[in-house]
């Protein structure tokens, strides 16, 4: 968020400073126009916008290069969790969930054997898949262990007849909660 913002500051000001040099030129070029001031203006103008714009582009472009990420893996950054792991056991399998911020370079992992069947999820793949469940949790440090429970289930669409369930979150400010029903 915080590049997004000098991004467009940056931005901001080279469109500041290509206008300030546009009226510097002006008084220069239209001195000899008898009367077609505004015809070299609007061209002066013209010529210096589509630098800019091409600018605003590389900018968007270096912006998504530099930190490996595009706008569509942006949820994480409003989350305020730095790990969380999610073990539900079943007596047809189990259900596992890994995910970890990693100082916004996040990943993830998901094991799921329940139904018979093995499916394994990793990197961008897994964060796809949990993006709508980790941004739908409301918890915090002191959310209890049945609040924990009750949105990790309705979250994570669990079925309630888990033999054992256990959710372990830490929080970016260090903070921590779990919660285990057996």
């Amino acid at each position: 968020m915080k590049r997004t913002i000098l991004s467009t500051a940056t931005i901001g000001l080279a469109l500041t400073l290509a206008a300030c040099g546009n009226g510097e030129n002006n008084g220069e070029n239209t001195a000899g126009n008898e009367g077609n001031e505004n015809t070299e203006t609007e061209a002066d103008v013209n010529n210096s916008e589509e630098p800019n714009d091409m600018d605003e582009n590389n900018a968007a472009t270096d912006d998504n290069e530099n930190t490996g990420n595009n706008e569509e893996t942006a949820w994480y950054e409003d989350l305020n969790i730095d790990e969380f792991e999610l073990d539900a056991e079943y007596g047809d399998g189990e259900y596992e969930v890994e995910y970890e911020y990693n100082d916004g370079s996040p990943e993830a992992e998901i094991e799921d054997s329940r139904d018979g069947e093995e499916i394994e999820m990793e990197g961008q793949e897994a964060l796809d898949e949990l993006e709508p469940m980790l941004t739908e949790l409301d918890l915090d440090a002191e959310s209890s262990e049945d609040e924990v429970m009750e949105q990790a289930i309705e979250a994570f669409n669990l079925d309630e007849d888990y033999d054992e369930l256990e959710v372990e979150i830490e929080f970016l400010d260090d903070d921590e909660v779990e919660a285990e029903d057996e």
